[in-house]
């Protein structure tokens, strides 16, 4: 069953429901992402429902300090991420893009623009690879600002 129909807009999911739906290898990806967000930066999960057409469901968003990290939407075996970087992060992302794995740098360098705001895409993590890929990004957008 898809996600949607699983959780419509009436039954917010819980977050253990999310690891489950999610399952295999992601669901370990996606706990270590929860933990590094709020040690790395104390941001909380933010429940949301959405109708857009492209992923609609609930999906989970991250924000600390004005910056946004992205939209999460579960899926079964990953979850994928949908990211906007400002235009004025671009000197910071043209430093960052070796540190990316390849496919990751190609999603990037391929992306279009956003409302003339920055640069907007879409990708899904399945591998630890995936995930550190997207903590470089949001490192970019904020470095983070609690340690352990």
């Amino acid at each position: 069953m898809e996600w949607k129909e699983l959780f419509p807009s009436e039954k917010q999911p819980t977050m253990t429901e999310i690891e489950e739906y999610i399952g295999g290898d992601a669901k370990l990806l996606w706990k270590t992402l929860m933990d590094y967000m709020n040690d790395a930066y104390k941001a909380k999960p933010k429940l949301t429902y959405s109708i857009c057409s492209g992923k609609p469901g609930w999906n989970i968003k991250f924000q600390k300090g004005g910056q946004s990290f992205g939209t999460l939407y579960p899926e079964e075996g990953a979850f994928s991420v949908f990211m906007v970087i400002s235009y004025k992060l671009h000197e910071k992302m043209v430093d960052v893009l070796p540190d990316l794995s390849t496919k990751m740098a190609d999603i990037y360098k391929q992306a279009g623009d956003y409302m003339k705001i920055g640069k907007w895409f879409m990708f899904q993590i399945r591998t630890r690879e995936d995930l550190e890929d997207y903590k470089t990004l949001v490192t970019a957008k904020l470095p983070p600002k609690y340690t352990k």
